[in-house]
């Protein structure tokens, strides 16, 4: 139930923070979170077992699935959106949703939703670094400024 809850929530916080005018360039960073979430549950959830999804409405795959879809890469959206000019208002830009991200995750691990198997939050915050350092370069390649 909580799952459907944040999905909710984060496309409507999406819906009200995304530039509907900028879907060109927001549309590639969805679509690369997607792949990237997804393509990290395959390998850590289904395969290797680090970590697992409970109290899931829907098998654990489809959860995945839907996850990836809505809520996961919205917030590469809005990451995208805002995006800073300069390297140091980058970094710290960064820093900050890599915090929001594991805080995110720490309420789900917390609350009993998520369980942790062989993973931890530092290897949270080294997937959260990988994601939106591609999600940048994805950015700066497609829309060099």
């Amino acid at each position: 139930m909580w799952y459907i809850i944040f999905s909710i929530f984060t496309v409507i916080i999406s819906l009200f923070l995304i530039d509907r005018k900028k879907l060109k360039v927001l549309i590639p960073a969805y679509l690369l979170s997607s792949v990237i979430g997804f393509s990290l549950d395959v390998i850590f959830d289904f395969t290797l077992k680090y970590y697992y999804y409970i109290d899931a409405p829907v098998p654990n795959g489809v959860l995945s699935f839907l996850m990836e879809t809505f809520i996961g890469p919205p917030y590469g959206m809005i990451f995208i959106q805002y995006i800073p000019k300069g390297k140091i208002r980058y970094i710290i830009y960064t820093a900050a949703w890599i915090l929001f991200l594991t805080a995110v995750e720490a309420v789900f691990h917390i609350n009993g939703l998520l369980i942790y198997n062989r993973w931890n939050y530092f290897f949270s915050v080294i997937t959260y670094i990988f994601t939106l350092l591609a999600i940048t370069a994805q950015y700066k390649y497609l829309f060099k400024e």
